[in-house]
């Protein structure tokens, strides 16, 4: 077993018994607190949407600790995965993928990561009422850019966007992140890719 595999099981076995294991209990107890509720109540509704919310999380959590990204991506390519992505999150995501073809696996989980910290920032911070993702690919590159009609004001030097840029600068690509107050933010990487 290389070192990098045993690295691999070692935060399998982590998520799997930390926050695995406190988000199925978190969906038990939030099970429980909806059984004791009046069945016609809004706010049993509501507590059922969070419950399948956490469910969703914790299967995201599995698969990612499985594969350290999801299987959609693996099984189905960056569209669909992308698809399911932006649906997890409450506000409108317009999404278009012009790939025609499967990409590197790094490159397609880099896009995958980069797209999902730029949705999970903005729904965090930048409270926008629309996010629009394009993915474009020829022989050469891939493209991608994410912009936001929020708050803006994003600090390029915020941790979660410095990982990303390393992890997009290993594979030989350049991310740029404009974000001026009240003017939203656009986050745009190129990434050179060769065919898989």
């Amino acid at each position: 077993m290389t070192a990098g595999d045993e690295a691999r099981r070692r935060i399998e076995r982590n998520l799997h018994d930390g926050a695995q294991q406190r988000l199925v209990t978190l969906r038990l107890r939030l099970q429980s607190l909806q059984a004791s509720l009046p069945a016609d109540g809004l706010v049993q509704l509501e507590i059922a949407e969070l419950a399948d919310e956490v469910a969703a999380a914790s299967e995201e959590l599995r698969q990612l600790s499985r594969g350290i990204h999801p299987a959609v991506l693996s099984n189905a390519g960056l569209g669909p995965a992308l698809r399911v992505l932006s649906r997890r999150f409450a506000m409108p995501v317009e999404l278009r993928v012009d790939v025609a073809r499967r990409l590197p696996k790094s490159v397609e989980v880099a896009v995958y990561y980069v797209v999902a910290e730029a949705l999970t920032n903005a729904a965090k911070h930048a409270h926008p009422s629309m996010v629009t993702i394009t993915v474009e690919a020829d022989d050469a590159r891939v493209r991608l850019w994410v912009s936001d009609d929020g708050i803006g004001g994003a600090d390029p030097q915020g941790s979660g966007l410095i990982g990303l840029r390393d992890r997009v600068e290993a594979l030989g690509g350049r991310l740029d992140v404009t974000s001026c107050h009240g003017e939203g933010t656009t986050l745009a990487a190129e990434i050179p890719c060769a065919p898989a």
